[in-house]
């Protein structure tokens, strides 16, 4: 595409992109491509609708989340890569906000080094259950909530290597301390350290561990009743095949993990499971358990617990409708943080 064109008319270039982006049969938008260097745009698009009695869970909640991703080969064993994306959302400008900003090198046996706005170690182990159109993975993967999902600050090493004939992926982590007083507090981070590793002992079954620990700011000690240090560990299982699709995922952390901030200064526990089977190539059901418990005043209190069960309708390689409900086990104890009986409906144009 010429440069004039680019910078005259910068918005109409945008629109293009996202039109092109959803209706092209391509996996992305090759904005440029030579054996030296890539540049891509991504984006997806989803239009839902949540029902629910309560008022704050009901309503639309559509919205499009695209990017760019690019790579540049500085020589025969080195390349530099980097990735943003920004999400934007159709009802509520508060929730617009960049999801990814970050800048790495790659070596072909020394492994990759970024930094920069990415996913935490630990969702190494929660992403497995992060598979179903809505209610998935929300016991522990809250966004800036350490290294738990995605965070700000993150310096990340990754590395495949084989250990006994078995393929396995190595993640190191560590997170500069922030100084963000405008953030909400729990919001806020110290300095934190994170490792995950991921062993495949078959092409079809792999098990995975991560674990980290973080300091806790003077404010988050004084005003919200975290502990000094946050220790999370973390481990999953996950069986995938053309038609099925399982992984149950538990999480272990002393405190910082209820919604409510007065609450994190308890241990916690979460387990989470996920089915998924291809019913038909169009047509795929998916069942899932999620419970997270804390302890508060010597006894364990559920703050999640909750069954979803939900359909995908796929109706070609970048379309899907989804239906997905969830069967809350709390919606008797109004007290708590979430007691409320939810549906979804929606239809998603996804092109990554």
């Amino acid at each position: 595409m010429p440069v004039t064109l680019l910078s005259a008319r910068p918005f109409i270039v945008f629109m293009w992109l996202v039109l092109f982006a959803f209706c092209s049969p391509a996996a992305a938008v090759s904005l440029s491509h030579t054996e030296e260097h890539s540049l891509d745009f991504y984006g997806t698009l989803i239009a839902r609708r949540f029902i629910s009695r309560k008022t704050s869970d009901n309503g639309d909640r559509t919205y499009l989340y695209f990017g760019l991703r690019g790579t540049q080969q500085l020589s025969h064993d080195w390349q530099a890569f980097g990735q943003w994306e920004y999400t934007v959302s159709a009802t509520d400008a508060s929730r617009n906000a960049t999801r990814l900003a970050f800048l790495g090198v790659r070596n072909r046996t020394m492994g990759s080094l970024d930094i920069g706005r990415n996913w935490g170690v630990l969702y190494d182990v929660t992403s497995l259950t992060d598979r179903s159109p809505l209610f998935r993975e929300i016991s522990y993967n809250y966004v800036d909530n350490l290294t738990r999902g995605r965070a700000e600050d993150l310096l990340t090493y990754r590395r495949s290597f084989d250990l006994v004939h078995t393929p396995v992926q190595l993640a190191l982590q560590y997170q500069f301390p922030g100084h963000q007083t405008d953030r909400p507090v729990t919001k806020r981070y110290g300095k934190g350290l994170g490792a995950s590793l991921e062993a495949s002992f078959t092409s079809r079954f792999s098990a995975i561990v991560a674990a980290s620990t973080s300091c806790a700011t003077r404010v988050q000690q004084r005003d919200v009743g975290y502990q000094k240090q946050i220790r999370t560990l973390a481990g999953g299982l996950r069986y995938q095949s053309p038609k099925w699709y399982l992984a149950a995922v538990s999480n272990r952390s002393n405190n910082a993990i209820h919604p409510e901030p007065a609450a994190n200064a308890h241990p916690a526990f979460s387990e989470e499971v996920l089915m998924k089977v291809m019913l038909t190539p169009s047509l795929q059901p998916h069942v899932g358990y999620t419970r997270l418990r804390q302890t508060d005043s010597g006894y364990r209190r559920d703050v999640l617990n909750y069954e979803e069960v939900g359909l995908t309708w796929y109706l070609g390689k970048n379309m899907q409708i989804f239906m997905d409900y969830k069967l809350n086990n709390l919606r008797h104890h109004h007290r708590q943080t979430d007691a409320a009986d939810k549906g979804e409906i929606g239809l998603s144009l996804i092109h990554i």
